[in-house]
């Protein structure tokens, strides 16, 4: 329609026309709208999100991962979180992200598998089989093994097992998480001892002999090449999984490896600023002290974990000395290098990055003096994200480096935290071939991305609850759009549902404002979908296909944000991708020879004026054949049948179903039969006269004029008893004979 626009004409006294533009009433908002705020560890409050470039754009540093082995579950909760959190910030509130992604290839961690990793190779090649040297090996490797990770006063063999056998084993499993761990490699190294011949003996005792190995010959490793090829080996599988999650890559990545210069000159800014010290190795170290005395704060993210050893130590890395730091809470900025590790010329001499200098120097070089967003696994918060911190705004000569930390809750399975140093991990491989990806995703946004998630098969029967339902709908909406709208006008059940839809578009946006709630916004979008499937039931034929397909591409939409690839047509998620011509010609086959049989039969059938062949033609396509195809059709009285394609689980679930329905028509029948049977032996027994009932039993010898017993078998009378219990049978025989004979007319049992 053409909008015109009208235009008060007012006459002045010269008798020109003045034109004026009618008043307009200006909308004024009645409440104040929700903003996004985001969880930040640094305030540990839910903080208002103003980006630094007070526009558009968003600068974020996430912590990569430290490639020596596989990824695993762990990993899949912080980074899928990651990606939902980055998808809304883009997808939803319409930011442009600028993401910056490292991966640390050079660290103790690396170091010590791919040493380990080649001495191992090359002792397997050097032992083809197993001879009394390698058991010798294997024998000293357990003992040193056991004495350093479990008990150092343990000499022998004997002495661990008498040691092991008196342990409460549940109270030490609490009080050291890799227990288990040390306790498990020992034993599997004890089991092969026992049988050194059998195959296997080497992995059954490598745990226990690759320290062994190290030991002896690590500072002989001295190519450059067996730490690069493990790293590069475990950043491609990486981003294999990654992909197959569904994770957006980064915008940048950067690897360490590629920083040794930059990291050099931000070390020796820090230096220049009286933050770090040198020392007589060759390694240089920050000084908290000096930092603090200086106007800054330490440890922002974690205050309370200040000082704490153990963290302290697993921060530094097993290949640390740390023997001239001027404090316990000083840490490596850059690590002297000893025989068999990596090297880089520094103006300290050759050496290599310490792990928390690599993230400052690389965000910084991409992102600049400061960054809006920070995120990682909340494990990293301290020491390493705190000293990230406190190098960069060491070196800045800033108060604030980042101005938002969001750090993702641990990942626990069945109440266990897994993690790569305690070996109880499960791969995202593995995890795969247990879940989809998207399966996997909703079970991380179930649940907040900053609490801890005890991930177990409750979990994910609420994910595959939730999926199958909000699914099941998107066919449904599919199968109305393709079978045309209604004829009918829009009426209250239509606004009704248009309400719902509002009231849910407002919820999602509170939820997503108050710290990204996808766990809220998912039970919203399954509520909205109850009142939408309930719209359909109620309107039967008249429902209105714009109305629900207004409720599909709002959640389609919604979860797209998250991460979960939508249909071109919005309509739902996306099953599959599409394939090359020869995968679509190989897709549609199946159903075009469907087709061909169906055809022929229904020739065939009609031919003959076979007409009951012919509706059972159509049963066993609708019920048997298009279902096997992925095919559901439900008939609908004086309409065309709906079609709708179900997904593998939907097919299986309908074919429990089915086999439950026919398990239980097969019951009804057998009870039916069974009561047939009865009722047949209640009728033979009921055309027997009663003065014959008792006549020919073996049991009884005289009989009184109605025939019921006096005497048994041996002529000794029966007892008052007895014979009253028999003449109480009589008569229920005589009142059963009597209405046979009412009914058939007959006499005498005839």
């Amino acid at each position: 329609m053409q909008s015109v626009l009208r235009l008060s004409v007012i006459r002045n006294m010269s008798g020109s026309v003045k034109v004026s533009q009618p008043p307009w009433l200006k909308p004024v908002r009645a409440t104040e709208q929700p903003v996004l705020k985001l969880y930040n560890s640094l305030t540990r409050a839910k903080d208002e999100f103003v980006p630094l470039s007070q526009g558009r754009t968003v600068t974020w540093y996430s912590c990569g991962p430290t490639v020596y082995d596989a990824s695993h579950m762990g990993h899949a909760r912080n980074y899928v979180s990651i990606d939902i959190n980055r998808r809304l910030i883009e997808d939803y509130f319409g930011y442009h992200v600028v993401f910056v992604q490292n991966v640390t290839d050079i660290d103790d961690k690396i170091i010590l598998r791919a040493r380990q990793e080649h001495l191992y190779a090359a002792y397997v090649a050097a032992h083809p089989s197993v001879n009394d040297a390698v058991v010798a090996d294997a024998t000293e490797a357990v003992v040193t093994y056991f004495r350093k990770h479990l008990n150092p006063e343990l000499i022998t063999i004997s002495d661990y097992e008498k040691w092991y056998s008196k342990l409460d084993l549940a109270r030490e499993r609490e009080a050291s998480a890799k227990f288990a761990m040390h306790t498990a490699a020992v034993a599997r190294a004890l089991d092969a001892l026992e049988n050194p011949t059998e195959p296997g003996f080497l992995t059954a005792v490598k745990d226990v002999l690759v320290p062994l190995l190290d030991a002896r010959s690590g500072a002989s490793v001295r190519d450059p090449e067996v730490f690069r090829s493990l790293a590069a080996h475990w950043e491609k599988s990486f981003n294999g999984d990654m992909e197959r999650l569904g994770v957006r890559p980064p915008t940048v990545t950067t690897r360490v490896s590629e920083y040794v210069d930059e990291i050099v000159s931000f070390i020796e800014q820090i230096v220049a600023n009286g933050y770090a010290y040198a020392t007589s190795d060759g390694s240089v170290y920050f000084d908290t002290v000096q930092f603090e005395a200086g106007g800054h704060a330490y440890a922002k993210c974690q205050p309370w974990n200040r000082g704490v050893a153990d963290l302290i130590a697993d921060g530094e890395g097993a290949l640390a000395t740390g023997t001239e730091k001027r404090s316990p809470n000083d840490f490596a900025l850059w690590k002297a290098s000893k025989a068999g590790e990596p090297e880089w010329p520094s103006p300290w001499g050759l050496g290599r990055p310490g792990w928390h200098i690599e993230c400052s120097v690389m965000a910084s070089d991409v992102l600049g003096e400061r960054i809006d967003i920070h995120s990682g696994g909340i494990d990293l918060a301290f020491p390493h994200h705190d000293n990230e911190l406190a190098q960069a705004e060491a070196c800045f000569n800033s108060q604030q480096w980042v101005n938002y930390f969001l750090h993702t809750g641990h990942l626990h399975i069945e109440g266990q935290k897994m993690s790569k140093s305690l070996k109880n991990f499960i791969t995202i491989d593995d995890a795969l071939k247990m879940y989809s990806p998207r399966q996997l995703r909703l079970a991380f946004a179930l649940s907040p991305w900053g609490s801890p998630l005890d991930f177990k098969e409750a979990t994910m029967v609420e994910v595959r609850g939730w999926e199958s339902a909000m699914g099941n709908f998107f066919r449904t909406v599919r199968a109305l759009a393709n079978d045309g709208d209604g004829q009918t006008r829009p009426g209250v059940r239509e606004a009704e549902l248009r309400g719902h839809l509002d009231d849910a578009a407002a919820r999602v946006h509170e939820y997503l404002c108050d710290n990204l709630s996808t766990g809220s916004v998912l039970r919203c979008l399954g509520e909205l979908v109850g009142r939408a499937n309930a719209y359909i039931g109620a309107a039967g034929a008249e429902a209105r296909v714009e109305s629900v397909a207004a409720v599909a591409r709002f959640c389609t939409r919604i979860l797209a944000a998250m991460g979960i690839p939508a249909r071109a047509d919005g309509l739902g998620w996306l099953e599959q991708q599409a394939g090359s011509v020869e995968a679509g010609e190989t897709a549609i086959l199946p159903y075009v020879r469907c087709l061909a049989r169906f055809r022929d039969e229904v020739r065939t059938a009609a031919r003959g004026g076979d007409t009951a062949r012919l509706l059972a033609i159509t049963d066993r396509v609708r019920d048997v054949d298009l279902p096997a195809l992925g095919v559901l059709l439900e008939d609908r009285q004086d309409r065309p049948s709906l079609v709708k394609f179900a997904t593998p689980e939907e097919l299986k679930q309908r074919e429990l179903e089915a086999e439950a329905k026919e398990k239980a028509a097969r019951a009804a029948v057998q009870a039916k039969e069974a009561a047939a049977a009865r009722e047949e032996e209640r009728r033979a027994r009921a055309r027997v006269p009663p003065t014959e009932m008792f006549r020919g039993n073996a049991l009884y010898s005289a009989f009184d004029e109605d025939g019921v017993p006096t005497a048994d078998a041996e002529g000794e009378p029966l007892s008052k008893s007895m014979r009253k219990k028999l003449r109480k049978q009589w008569e229920q025989q005589k009142k059963a004979y009597d209405a046979w004979v009412a009914v058939s007319g007959e006499q005498g049992g005839k």
